[in-house]
C-alpha cells in the first residue's frame, strides 16, 4: 500500500465514525431504557475505545509525519484541528461518558454530549476535507 494514502484512509474512518456517533449512536442513548442503560453503555464504551483509540492514534502519528516531512498550511491546520480533538474528547467527552458510567442514564449528560460532540464531528470532517484537497 502507497503510505500517501494511508492518512487520507484513516482520516475518512473517523469521519465517517464520528458521523455515526452524532447522528445514531448519541441520539439513541435517549431510547434506551433506564434499566439497560447501564450495561449497554458499559459495552459501546468499551467497543467504541477498540476502534476509536487506534484510529486516533494513528491519525496523530501520520499527521505528524506530514507536518515533518511536508510542512504546510494544510498539514499543520490539520495538526491544530486534531490537536483541539484531542482536547475536546478528553476533556468534554470521556468526562460525559464516566457520568454516565457511574451516574446511570441522565438525559442532561446525554444532551451536553451530543451538544459538546459537534466540536469532534466538524473538526474531523474539516480534516479529512483538507487532507483529499491538499
Amino acid at each position: 500500500m502507497n503510505i500517501t494514502l494511508l492518512p487520507d484512509i484513516i482520516n475518512f474512518g473517523l469521519v465517517v465514525l464520528i458521523w455515526l456517533v452524532q447522528l445514531i449512536i448519541y441520539p439513541a442513548f435517549a431510547s434506551i431504557g433506564e434499566n439497560e442503560f447501564a450495561d449497554w453503555h458499559r459495552k459501546y464504551v468499551k467497543t467504541i475505545s477498540f476502534i476509536a483509540s487506534p484510529l486516533m492514534l494513528a491519525q496523530m502519528a501520520l499527521v505528524l509525519r506530514l507536518v515533518f516531512t511536508q510542512p504546510g498550511l494544510p498539514n499543520f491546520l490539520m495538526l491544530s484541528a486534531i490537536i483541539i480533538i484531542w482536547i475536546s474528547s478528553f476533556s468534554l467527552s470521556v468526562p460525559y461518558h464516566k457520568k454516565l458510567l457511574q451516574s446511570g442514564k441522565d438525559q442532561t449528560v446525554i444532551s451536553r454530549l451530543v451538544r459538546t460532540n459537534w466540536i469532534r464531528t466538524i473538526l474531523w470532517t474539516a480534516v479529512f476535507l483538507t487532507g483529499i484537497v491538499s
